[in-house]
């Protein structure tokens, strides 16, 4: 190859954004061995190094910053809402006990059951009603000072079972005086609620149970009297005919006795029933109507129906303008306006209607309790008219068995069947002992301790705490964007290719200027980044000329792992470096689906190599020249399937390379990346050496790995990479010595 004498002339900046910095490495290197497999020393490491994660954090610091802020703001609310508002709180514990009957739990109770109920009638808004209107409680600052007692209430007082079977009781807030009465006000009603609600209870039960026990012992003083009887009237066991008959007859009796015992257990139920009943509709009018039903009764009437469509159509139109125009513009003022309107209309007709809507509701359920009313007394006055028609024919067979002869002891004994009756009759028994023994007992539920006033966090400390929660939210996700950034393995510094990889670096180039530099107008610093940028792909070009002159390497491709990586850049600088250096060079773009050399020296994309390997042109027809002396460009041309099937037959490329190596001292391929397509491995084979582009903080060790690996197993000689993208804060030495020299 020959070489010019003309001065290094200053080389055109490529049009392609971020191209990279100078540092040197392996000043005398030798091309991988063909075949050769890299093998990485830290690419598959678990954890990473503290440098490694700063450097992934700063890849990724405004999304890290952007979700650690909303994270760390959640988590200091959180904080802020669980711990306790106000500076003082009250509790007062209560003692719920289970019924407990020999041990065991009786009556079929699920005390678990019982617990949520009371927790629930302990903040009905009929207790809170009775604790607001005591006179001592509604004179107090903070019942006077809100326009819903109630709500006010129910928002403060906390309930929480500090054991199965205590319940706290508290409310927080700044005056201790205040909070104490209303406590200890609120654990009085209620426990005199309860008290009164479990003596009522215990008294139905009572009444049911001696109505079942006056049943029992009547029917079992009439089997024992008829028992007595057979005695009387019986004989020696006789015929068979008449032990069969016997036999029939008991069954028969013993079948109708059965059905009088289940009528009178079912009148008993549908007795309670009736009682429950009767008590719903004495208390309907002192019961609230539920908000939901209200709502929804009022949402049918015909003049609010059509308030609630247009407040949901104009709703929707909102949300729509909402992401069309900005909230300063004259439009989004007026239908928010709109909006406005609408809901207070709607809001004045609920009210009109709301008073009207309740009454309606609350005859309805009178009607429908007055209906299950009347259903319960039909079904008593039946089953006790069907009981008494029972009892008769029970009566007429009794009699047919007092005629019957020749029965023994045993079938009267079956007769009676008294045992399931006697065994009933002893389970009602135990339960009414239970009641007397529940009566001459404490109440199950008590109060263990009035309220007590202890000191809460300040707000410093809530404070203090949230904005440890905020770093702490902060720091964790911080961290977690920082290790999966980590875990994609991007390039930090040109030490990870020599170590990790195990590839030599022939260059470096350095970063493309920010915007920001750009703009502000600095020369002497664009100047500046020019010389720094000609003598790091100079240096490159020096490197490689030397491998050039002694292995006789005349054609050199230039590829990447993945796109986006720098190697067209790459490609077209080292091109042009060479053509000022006085060799006739051509760089050839055989990036056949992607090309873009031809937008960088702005020439025609066809004809090209493409037309070239359909054998559609001669090679002379597709060279074209450019304005860098000695530098002339074959573009990729219209790439289509017939181009790539004939890339893969190999012989149209190798017999365009024979024909270019005898017309140019140099030749630099731009190809495909490596592991998208095979193109890059097809153009390898016929060139003299290849060089890997990386691009700091984009391509991956991996992904470069796998490519390595790939060139290699191909016997394609890898001659080292050239690092894209270097920052001037991490350079091993700067370029203070690199100054411009007179033309």
């Amino acid at each position: 190859m020959q070489r010019s004498s003309a001065s290094e002339a200053q080389m055109p900046i490529p049009l392609t954004p971020a191209q990279p910095s100078g540092q040197q490495y392996a000043s005398g290197f030798q091309p991988s061995v063909p075949g050769q497999t890299l093998a990485p020393t830290a690419a598959a490491r678990a954890w990473p190094t503290l440098p490694e994660l700063v450097n992934a954090l700063k890849r990724r610091l405004v999304l890290a910053t952007f979700l650690g802020m909303l994270v760390g703001m959640a988590a200091a609310a959180a904080v802020w809402l669980a711990l306790p508002s106000g500076k003082h709180t009250a509790m007062a514990l209560i003692q719920l006990k289970p019924i407990v009957s020999a041990g065991k739990q009786s009556m079929g109770e699920d005390f678990e059951s019982f617990k949520q109920t009371q927790m629930r009638l302990l903040k009905t808004r009929m207790l809170l009603d009775r604790v607001v209107s005591n006179p001592n409680v509604s004179r107090l600052p903070d019942i006077k000072g809100t326009d819903d007692p109630v709500t006010f209430l129910e928002d403060r007082i906390k309930l929480r079972w500090g054991s199965p079977e205590i319940l706290e009781v508290s409310m927080n807030g700044d005056d201790p005086k205040q909070i104490l009465l209303i406590v200890n006000t609120m654990v009085d009603e209620y426990i005199k609620d309860a008290d009164s609600d479990e003596r009522q209870g215990r008294q139905r039960r009572r009444k049911i149970i001696e109505a079942h026990l006056e049943t029992l012992n009547r029917l079992i003083k009439s089997r024992e009297d008829r028992l007595k009887d057979w005695v009387k009237l019986g004989q020696a066991p006789g015929e068979q005919a008449s032990v069969l008959k016997m036999k029939l007859l008991t069954d028969e009796v013993s079948k109708f006795n059965s059905t009088v015992s289940s009528l009178s257990l079912e009148i008993v139920s549908h007795e309670t029933n009736l009682i429950t009943l009767q008590h719903k509709q004495s208390v309907i009018d002192m019961q609230e109507v539920s908000l939901d039903e209200l709502e929804k009764a009022v949402a049918k009437n015909e003049k609010v129906a059509p308030k609630v469509e247009a407040r949901n159509i104009a709703i929707a139109q909102f949300e729509k303008l909402k992401t069309a125009v900005k909230e300063d513009s004259p439009l989004y003022a007026r239908e928010k306006d709109h909006l406005a309107k609408l809901e207070e209309d709607l809001r004045t007709t609920l009210e009109e209607f709301r008073s009207k809507v309740e009454a309606d509701i609350r005859a309805a359920l009178k009607r429908e309790i007055k209906s299950d009313i009347e259903r319960e007394k039909q079904f008593v006055t039946y089953k006790t008219t069907l009981t008494k028609k029972l009892g008769e024919e029970i009566k007429r067979l009794e009699k047919e068995l007092e005629l019957a002869r020749g029965a023994n002891v045993q079938g009267i004994i079956d007769l009676g069947d008294l045992g399931p009756l006697k065994e009933q009759r002893a389970a009602m028994e135990k339960e009414r002992l239970d009641l007397d023994l529940l009566d001459r007992s404490d109440s199950r539920i008590q109060l263990r301790q009035p309220a007590v006033v202890s000191q809460l966090l300040n707000i410093q400390k809530k404070i203090l705490c949230g904005i440890a929660a905020f770093f702490a939210g902060f720091l964790l996700i911080a961290l977690a964007v920082a290790f999966l950034e980590w875990r994609s393995r991007r390039v930090d510094s040109v030490d990870q290719v020599v170590n990790e990889l195990g590839l030599r670096v022939i260059g470096t180039i350095p970063a493309f200027p920010s915007k920001s530099s750009l703009r502000s107008g600095d020369a002497g610093q664009a100047q500046n980044w020019r010389f720094v940028l000609n003598e790091s792909v100079n240096s490159a070009r020096t490197m490689l000329l030397h491998t050039a002159k002694t292995q006789n390497m005349q054609v050199l491709m230039v590829t990447s792992a993945m796109q986006g990586e720098g190697k067209t850049s790459l490609a077209s600088q080292l091109a042009t470096s060479m053509a000022t250096a006085g060799l006739r060079t051509l760089v050839l773009d055989c990036d056949l689906r992607n090309p873009s050399l031809h937008k960088l020296f702005d020439s025609p994309l066809t004809p090209g190599c493409a037309e070239v390997l359909l054998q559609e042109v001669d090679v002379s027809d597709a060279v074209q020249p450019t304005t860098v002396p000695n530098l002339w460009l074959i573009p990729a041309g219209q790439c289509s399937n017939r181009v790539i099937a004939a890339l893969a037959q190999g012989h149209p490329l190798e017999t365009l390379f024979n024909r270019l190596r005898g017309q140019f001292d140099f030749i630099v391929v731009d190809s495909c990346p490596v592991l998208p397509v095979a193109d890059a491995l097809l153009v390898g084979q016929h060139v003299d050496g290849v060089v890997i582009s990386i691009l700091q903080d984009i391509s991956q060790l991996p992904k470069v790995l796998t490519a390595s690996e790939k060139l290699t197993q191909l016997n394609i000689p890898l001659l080292g990479a050239v690092v894209n993208g270097i920052k001037p804060d991490i350079h091993a030495y700067g370029y203070n010595y690199v100054k411009q020299l007179p033309a």
